[in-house]
């Protein structure tokens, strides 16, 4: 005789069995991060349902950003990837935390991928750490210390492209992430420079910018359209060009706008970190809108002042990761600590370094990621594919 509760599992096997796909997949985009990786491994339909382009466009709409943070060793280095809280704390349990089989730095993100190049062997390998899947992007990529990288996707094809740029030597190549794909060279003018200040491309509204200067001639912001693969420029915050050491500043992402980081602190009663944010982004005319960051004084700011490790003026590179909607900001300082800024308050909270509680680490890697559940194998068609 066969029991109820047999027929109840039975009954609930094949409920999820013939399941349309259509509520199935409603009902795992609704499941936290962490659970939709799980159902990966449950069967087969269910991978490959996650893995369906429908699926992919419909997580990563709702997909909220996180926050990757590495530590790059001699040959491989750790990978942590948070959630972003309104008041993070100091200790987080991270969605997922891996080791990368290669040392690597990150040189960019686009819709949960991460374009990472190895310092040692300037090779450059696109990953993916929810699918835990990565590639290495084959091909002649030399003289480093004068090269520019980044990742995006172009505005109407959606095409997810690589670029690595070094006017000086190379010209500019492409890698575009398909089937069969290789680095094919950008033909036009290409802009100028001799350094390359920004470490991570900026990546806004469809084009990869970096911040770059040549001698004799002021500093600025070079723009590559990935939807035309053309080279635009435009200027720094006029305010800042007047400044002898311009080329310590720091371009970056945040949020939805340009920001450029000034590298000139001012005191008064109390501390002002300024930002220029490029909101009007599609005008002919930049303009550059200035935002203060306003710090009191207190013993948190003495003692990130007077760090014994650097000396004064330390917060040239304090870096904005993400703002919130009261106003409040992550930021990330010297490549060493996590800063909470209460824009409240106006005061700044160490948070240490998310899971890694070394007080003498040193070289953070961090950006924003939007994780997603893209395949290179099964998304773009590429060969060669690792899974770690």
């Amino acid at each position: 005789m066969i029991s109820k509760d047999s027929i109840r599992r039975r009954r609930k096997q094949d409920f999820f069995k013939y399941l349309p796909s259509e509520i199935l997949t409603d009902i795992l985009l609704r499941l936290p991060l962490e659970n939709i990786a799980t159902c990966r491994c449950v069967c087969k339909p269910w991978l490959n349902l996650i893995e369906t382009d429908y699926f992919n466009k419909s997580h990563l709409s709702k997909s909220s950003p996180s926050l990757v943070v590495s530590i790059p060793d001699t040959n491989s280095n750790w990978f942590n990837v948070f959630k972003l809280e309104e008041k993070p704390k100091r200790k987080l349990n991270p969605i997922t935390k891996f080791d990368f089989p290669q040392a690597s730095t990150i040189q960019g993100s686009s819709n949960g991928l991460l374009l990472l190049k190895n310092p040692f062997r300037d090779h450059l390998y696109v990953c993916n750490p929810i699918t835990r899947e990565f590639v290495e992007l084959s091909g002649r990529l030399t003289r480093p210390r004068e090269d520019c990288y980044g990742i995006g996707v172009s505005r109407i094809s959606g095409q997810h492209k690589v670029v690595y740029l070094n006017p000086t030597y190379d010209g500019c190549h492409v890698y575009t992430l398909e089937s069969g794909s290789s680095w094919r060279r950008v033909e036009g003018v290409i802009p100028s420079f001799d350094c390359c200040h920004s470490s991570v491309a900026a990546f806004v509204n469809g084009n990869l910018h970096w911040f770059v200067s040549k001698l004799r001639v002021p500093p600025y912001v070079c723009c590559f359209d990935l939807e035309t693969e053309c080279f635009s420029t435009f200027s720094p915050p006029t305010e800042c060009l007047k400044r002898n050491n311009i080329d310590k500043g720091m371009l970056c992402t945040l949020g939805d706008c340009l920001c450029f980081c000034d590298d000139e602190p001012e005191f008064k009663s109390d501390y002002y970190h300024v930002m220029w944010l490029l909101k009007e982004y599609k005008s002919v005319e930049k303009s550059w809108c200035k935002v203060y960051v306003k710090i009191r004084q207190g013993p948190q700011l003495d003692v990130l002042i007077k760090h014994p490790h650097y000396g004064h003026g330390l917060f040239k590179r304090l870096l904005p990761i993400n703002v919130y909607e009261n106003g409040d900001m992550l930021m990330l300082w010297n490549e060493e600590h996590f800063l909470y800024y209460s824009k409240k308050w106006r005061s700044l909270k160490n948070i240490g370094l998310f899971g890694k509680m070394d007080d003498d680490s040193f070289n953070i890697n961090s950006i924003l990621l939007t994780p997603s559940f893209l395949s290179l194998k099964r998304q773009f068609g590429m060969k060669n594919v690792i899974s770690f």
